[in-house]
């Protein structure tokens, strides 16, 4: 993939104005698993339908009129279960997405594979990274997603997923991990397992946010969520851990480092821990209703696409959406989101030095848990 089709998006971290440049858009509230952890779990007890193909292909014509787009994520429910995400790929695809994001619980089986082989062949310029979730050994991941057997089902797509990675160079597989106060005195020791098993491409972490169907899931102990994270970087520096091969992908990497840090620091209602957000700038979140936010966790909306035809740039300007801009600014909004905590990271010019140095040269591993952590093991 050519480094140079990244260029147009440089000038982000010093001019906040402009079209979006990371769009996560819900595609299904249905899901075939029952996650007690999940903050989305009424739309998906709802099975709330998706946006139509048209709608997403006058979306998508909408972003790219406003300008070029970096990433896209589908989110859910569980997106393989929709038959023609091939089609929702492709509106975007076709205008030059360079990367679509799209987690998933490997429990739609041979579907699933014959869907991302259509998208990552019918889209050869955009990068499609797949993550497979897990949520602790066998039994917590069956408990917690309550769907027996669930675990090997998971294990056997990841299998199946590089396999298929491995005929295409535009398409790269990894694991999710999320830490709840149900997992967090295993997870280290499972990801470990998983990676040294499976070999995947990439890691995500993620802690546990919003509002889950079980909020006791919610109570976790950061230095946990820190020995999940530390024992993904021991991974990426033992080499066990390669991350998606794309330009820039040392970036990435150096950005994830500095996001956890960040995360880790807001969970702690750490003051120094602010970076101005960018959710709602570079940014928003679309959900299956059409509804438009800058975020996962604010709730807050800017309209909604089908009282514009899905045209996101008729609202992206509007008053309401600037009121809500300068809201963010001058609240000092923060969360624990990792997707745009990672935006905020990477974004921001006052984290260009420590990206650069970590990016080029070997940093040094960052400090592990704290005495009161229960574990000394060195972690979206």
């Amino acid at each position: 993939m050519n480094p140079l089709r990244y260029l147009p998006f440089l000038k982000r971290g010093l001019v906040r104005r402009g079209p979006p440049l990371h769009l996560t858009l819900f595609v299904t509230g249905a899901c075939n698993a029952r996650c007690r952890h999940c903050f989305h779990w009424e739309e998906v007890a709802a099975g709330v339908p998706g946006p139509a193909v048209e709608d997403v292909e006058r979306l998508a014509d909408s972003v790219h009129r406003m300008g070029p787009m970096l990433w896209v994520s589908f989110g859910g429910g569980e997106p393989f279960l929709r038959q023609d995400l091939p089609e929702l790929a492709r509106a975007f695809g076709r205008h030059g997405l360079r990367h679509l994001a799209i987690p998933t619980n490997g429990l739609v089986e041979k579907q699933q594979h014959d869907i991302a082989e259509r998208m990552v062949t019918e889209n050869p310029d955009t990068f499609l990274s797949i993550s497979v979730s897990f949520d602790g050994p066998p039994d917590i991941h069956d408990s917690i997603r309550q769907v027996p057997g669930g675990h090997a089902r998971s294990m056997d797509s990841v299998r199946a997923y590089l396999k298929q990675s491995s005929r295409h160079d535009n398409m790269g597989v990894g694991i999710n991990l999320t830490v709840t106060s149900e997992n967090q005195h295993v997870l280290a020791a499972h990801l470990e397992e998983l990676v040294m098993e499976l070999r995947p491409d990439n890691v995500t972490v993620n802690l546990a946010r919003g509002t889950a169907m079980e909020e006791h899931l919610l109570q976790v102990d950061t230095d946990r969520y820190l020995e999940v994270v530390h024992t993904k970087q021991k991974l990426i520096e033992q080499g066990a851990l390669p991350y998606f091969d794309f330009p820039f992908a040392k970036l990435a990497t150096a950005r994830d480092r500095l996001m956890y840090e960040h995360v880790a620091g807001v969970a702690r209602g750490a003051p120094s821990h602010h970076l101005p957000c960018t959710a709602g700038s570079l940014s928003a979140v679309i959900f299956e209703n059409g509804d438009v936010q800058p975020c996962e966790i604010l709730g807050k909306s800017m309209g909604n696409l089908n009282d514009v035809e899905w045209d996101l740039a008729r609202l992206w300007e509007t008053q309401t959406t600037k009121n809500l801009r300068k809201e963010i600014k001058d609240t000092r909004c923060s969360c624990t989101w990792e997707c745009a905590q990672a935006d905020n990271v990477l974004f921001h010019p006052r984290n260009w030095a420590k990206l650069a140095l970590q990016s080029t040269g070997n940093p040094p591993s960052p400090a592990g848990p704290s005495n009161s952590a229960p574990g000394s093991t060195p972690s979206s």
